[in-house]
């Protein structure tokens, strides 16, 4: 499966009108397609986006009903079968300019590759052997033809990879593929353990195809660039992030690209900032996290990221509650299960999750703020809320359940 299969069992919008790389989030927000899957013509070359924008997208991927999403996943094996093939891209001079990539935002700190999964393969690790590697997506600030500026996030993966490598005086080798499946960029989007990235992303896609080039293991890609991370730091941003708002200008390494392979006619995948896709990438991967989490502690039924919450900071729990006070340990359980979640609210079985007029009728009916309220705080949260103090917050949960000595009060009529 790659990315012109899912574009191939969607449904789209085709723009053949030719874009500027800096007109096409007016024109998106214009014409109303914020969630709609769009193959678009940008400087005569081809651009898709919002293959994976909403929940509904998702769940069509994997064949599955929006209510057993979180279940699904948090039940997923992190071993799909995985080959390895011969198929082949060509290769090109290194060139960024030959690549679509956009400008979204007027005080953006340049072009962005926001759909770019960095490769990287462990020192002196098999590469032949797929858990040798780790895959995740960075955003990527284009510096000039050669260059770009990543942002890593310590201390995951890729960031520990590049530390080691510039602690032994070397460059860290990557591999950059853009435009995939949009199942592998959601593998690429959820934590993990170590080296299983490609066997959740064979899992997702009941299979997963594999090929070498330049020495290392990329699934089908329209465009791979193979450089190398260096020790060089520079400005990174600005950049808009999942909030809508501006993300910290900082120091961030340097890569340097040495290589280019591109399909024939190769699509370029763009992720729009605090887009659609950026928000069921970003998010729903830790509706999982949260049901295994919030499974030890109680009957957990359901999990959703809200809308409201940009599918990240705020989370509705759905319980089947049998013990009182077992609603605050659901809240706790939450918070263990996203360190970013800000507030969660948890509800009983019979309340729809994915309306937030039914979820407002729970704390209005089943909510008692001085005794049903946790409040946590001076706790590390997001850098992203630009509420919080570089990350440090105050985490609350609302136990929006029914008191079970009294459920004839709370029996639904109407």
């Amino acid at each position: 499966m790659n990315l012109r299969d899912a574009i191939s069992s969607v449904d789209r919008v085709e723009i053949n009108n030719e874009l500027k790389h800096d007109e096409v989030v007016d024109l998106v927000r214009k014409s109303g397609y914020e969630y709609t899957p769009l193959l678009l013509n940008v400087e005569g070359k081809k651009v898709a986006m919002n293959f994976i924008a909403t929940r509904e997208i998702l769940c069509g991927y994997l064949g599955i009903e929006k209510e057993k999403l979180a279940e699904e996943l948090g039940n997923l094996p992190y071993n799909g079968e995985i080959t390895v093939s011969e198929w082949k891209l060509k290769k090109y001079p290194p060139d960024l300019s030959e690549i679509p990539v956009l400008r979204y935002f007027d005080k953006d700190g340049g072009k962005y590759i926001t759909a770019g999964v960095v490769i990287a393969r462990k020192p002196d690790a098999d590469a032949d052997n797929p858990e040798s590697y780790n895959a995740c997506i960075h955003r990527l600030m284009v510096l000039d033809d050669r260059r770009l500026v990543a942002r890593l996030v310590a201390p995951r993966h890729t960031y520990l990879l590049w530390k080691n490598a510039v602690d032994s005086g070397e460059d860290l080798q990557i591999a950059i593929a853009i435009g995939l499946h949009p199942m592998f960029l959601f593998a690429a989007s959820t934590r993990v353990p170590e080296g299983k990235e490609f066997g959740y992303a064979a899992s997702l896609m009941n299979g997963l195809d594999l090929s070498s080039i330049n020495g290392m293991l990329i699934p089908d890609s329209e465009i791979v660039l193979v450089g190398r991370i260096t020790s060089e730091l520079v400005k990174e941003g600005p950049f808009v992030d999942i909030t809508g708002t501006y993300d910290t200008v900082r120091e961030q390494p340097v890569i340097e690209v040495d290589g280019m392979y591109m399909k024939e006619d190769p699509i370029y995948y763009s992720i729009t900032p605090a887009g659609g896709d950026h928000q069921i990438l970003m998010g729903v991967p830790y509706e999982s996290e949260i049901y295994r989490s919030v499974k030890k502690v109680s009957d957990v039924k359901n999990v959703v990221m809200t809308k409201g919450g940009k599918h990240y900071f705020h989370a509705v729990v759905q319980i089947k509650k049998n013990k009182e006070g077992e609603g605050k340990n659901v809240i706790m359980a939450a918070f263990a299960g996203h360190q970013s979640l800000k507030h969660v609210t948890v509800v009983d079985d019979d309340i729809d999750i994915y309306s937030s007029e039914d979820v407002e009728y729970a704390i209005a009916t089943r909510f008692q703020a001085d005794r049903d309220l946790v409040m946590i705080k001076s706790v590390r949260g997001s850098t992203l809320d630009p509420s919080s103090d570089d990350g440090m917050t105050t985490k609350w949960g609302i136990d929006a359940t029914k008191d079970l000595s009294r459920e004839f009060n709370f029996e639904r009529v109407i």
